[in-house]
């Protein structure tokens, strides 16, 4: 089993802290920069977090081929651990 690393996230004004292993960090910071900037330009507030997560996955579905070297499944995983983190 791979060691955890502990990461602090500011994700739409909420502070989270994440376990995640140490390869997969650089990620989990851009994706949750991307989904704040998404979360930034839209202006129903109330419903942000499902608009930005389905903006998201629509770019991502529309042009996989710019998911870099990141797997559809590896980002799913990502919006995941982000989505249970909001939760509590």
């Amino acid at each position: 089993m791979s060691e955890m690393e502990t990461l602090s996230l500011r994700i739409f004004g909420r502070d989270l802290t994440l376990a995640c292993p140490p390869e997969e960090k650089d990620q989990l910071i851009k994706a949750s920069q991307m989904l704040n900037n998404e979360l930034d330009s839209i202006t129903d507030k109330n419903n942000a977090l499902i608009i930005a997560g389905l903006t998201l996955a629509n770019k991502l579905i529309s042009n996989p081929s710019n998911s870099s070297s990141a797997s559809n499944e590896e980002i799913e995983l990502m919006i995941k651990k982000i989505d249970l983190a909001l939760k509590k």
